[in-house]
């Protein structure tokens, strides 16, 4: 369930952080949500795994990992089937 949620920030803040969710891709909401989730230590799980997860264990995969193509299978399997 999503619920709105009225802020005080000061102004160059939220302007910096639509510049970064803009160039991560990512909306604002959804940014301040992700972080939220990981102040209050209840990280939203997904059945299939994440980009996040997954980026997360590429240092320790073996050196012949391609963690980009893994990564576009993830999204694939999400976005296109």
């Amino acid at each position: 369930m999503t619920t709105k949620l009225t802020l005080s920030i000061d102004s160059k803040v939220i302007d910096d952080a639509k510049r970064y969710s803009r160039k991560k891709g990512i909306s604002l909401s959804k940014l301040i949500e992700n972080h939220l989730r990981e102040f209050t230590g209840k990280p939203r799980r997904s059945k299939k795994g994440s980009a996040t997860e997954l980026i997360g264990i590429a240092g320790k995969a073996p050196q012949n990992f391609n963690y980009k193509e893994e990564l576009y299978k993830i999204l694939e399997e999400k976005y296109l089937k």
